[in-house]
């Protein structure tokens, strides 16, 4: 029997058609296109390198709910909120090949009425500033926003790492600036810029209408963003590290608004034998 599993893209006919593949999320079909190893590698099985963020999105996340995806990459996680959870989605990605990347894959998805993809990034004041690639493949991470305004310096020779002229805006300045409904999920994953990111959050993260955040946080500013997010209302629900020799590993943190009637039906499902204190 003919698997009918076919994405819109697969057809020999349509461009890039080799470059499609499936997103490991057996609940429902999701396609991205990989042309770089980053996508290939990580993007694609973004679920099982964090099983704790589709297990967020599955139960927490529901249908109408508005999600704010910051640090969306190629928009893994923001497919399954739209396809899975029928959420409304903001998906904040600055980078341009990743971004280019994400449209495509809401394109590819028939997403398009579900998602919209902001290149903005955010940060803790409005400004330019540069942003320093790791590497322009679609898909990187570890990026980096710079804390300076960015200025005019004239002709340089290319650098081994691309340093990109951006306008940034806080998150409060963007929701206000175009008016866009307060979120009822935060997904925060950043790469260090998380403490930025927050304290231009001030009024969205204090929002009654915010239920969760799930941020991914370096371990040097863990008690820093706990902090943040404690004086906005939200409290620690659970901490979440890798199973990795690193020592400097990153951690996530699932942060509640504890006031929510819900609480005990939206996060019984989280997956405790993956998790460690603070």
């Amino acid at each position: 029997m003919d698997d009918d599993r076919v994405p819109p893209a697969a057809d020999p006919r349509a461009p890039g058609a080799d470059d499609v593949v499936q997103l490991d999320f057996p609940e429902c079909e999701i396609w991205i296109r990989a042309s770089s190893s980053m996508e290939r590698n990580w993007r694609a099985h973004s679920c099982a390198k964090e099983p704790w963020t589709a297990d967020w999105l599955r139960s927490a996340v529901e249908p109408n709910d508005v999600l704010y995806d910051i640090g969306a990459n190629v928009g893994t996680f923001s497919l399954v909120a739209a396809r899975h959870s029928q959420a409304r989605v903001f998906a904040f990605e600055p980078g341009y090949s990743s971004f280019s990347r994400l449209c495509d894959n809401i394109q590819l998805n028939g997403c398009q009425h579900m998602i919209v993809p902001v290149p903005i990034p955010l940060t803790d004041t409005n400004g330019v500033f540069g942003f320093k690639y790791r590497s322009i493949d679609p898909g990187q991470s570890r990026h980096r926003l710079k804390p300076a305004a960015w200025r005019f310096r004239g002709l340089t020779p290319a650098a081994a790492r691309y340093e990109q002229p951006m306008l940034a805006m806080t998150l409060d300045d963007v929701v206000a600036t175009f008016r866009l409904p307060e979120p009822h999920h935060l997904k925060i994953d950043v790469d260090g810029a998380e403490e930025r990111v927050l304290a231009g959050a001030r009024r969205t993260l204090k929002s009654s209408a915010l239920r969760s955040v799930l941020i991914e946080a370096d371990n040097t500013k863990w008690s820093a963003i706990v902090k943040q997010l404690e004086t906005a209302g939200l409290s620690l629900e659970r901490r979440i590290t890798r199973d990795t020799k690193k020592s400097d590993a990153p951690a996530y943190g699932l942060f509640i608004r504890p006031s929510r009637t819900k609480r005990d039906h939206l996060f019984a499902w989280w997956p405790r034998p993956r998790t460690a204190g603070v």
